[in-house]
């Protein structure tokens, strides 16, 4: 295996995890609604931990984003010139050129957290919580 492929196969993995860490803090936002529709008595509290939870995924998903691009450049590099192994090992370096700055950086994140597959379940989970304790608390 060449510096490329195996740069490859550790990004691929990467995502693989990156995919996970969403639906694990997915699996913890709705954690946080029931505990806080269980426990907690106020309503901007237990929102505030689900948006926090939201932001956090659209961070993961980002992550995810950048190294899908890697890994998609890696791809077309290996078509154009198979045996050109410059190119392996160049993942910050590339991410760096391409850095936009803090708000760059901030806006990317949003951006990412308001994708569909992202939002999904946060929007939801906001909706109930605060319908909770607007009509039932």
């Amino acid at each position: 295996m060449n510096e490329l492929q195996n740069e490859w196969a550790v990004i691929h993995r990467d995502i693989e995890k990156y995919e996970r860490f969403s639906l694990v803090v997915k699996l913890i936002s709705v954690l946080v609604c029931v505990i806080a529709i269980s426990f907690i008595n106020n309503v901007w509290i237990a929102i505030t931990f689900i948006l926090i939870l939201w932001l956090q995924d659209g961070v993961w998903k980002t992550f995810q984003k950048r190294l899908e691009a890697r890994i998609l450049f890696l791809e077309q590099a290996k078509r154009e010139n198979p045996d050109n192994i410059e190119l392996a090992f160049q993942f910050y370096s590339q991410w760096e050129e391409k850095r936009q700055g803090v708000v760059g950086l901030i806006k990317e994140y949003v951006s990412n957290s308001l994708k569909p597959t992202v939002a999904y379940p946060y929007v939801i989970l906001v909706f109930l919580t605060y319908v909770f304790y607007v009509f039932i608390a």
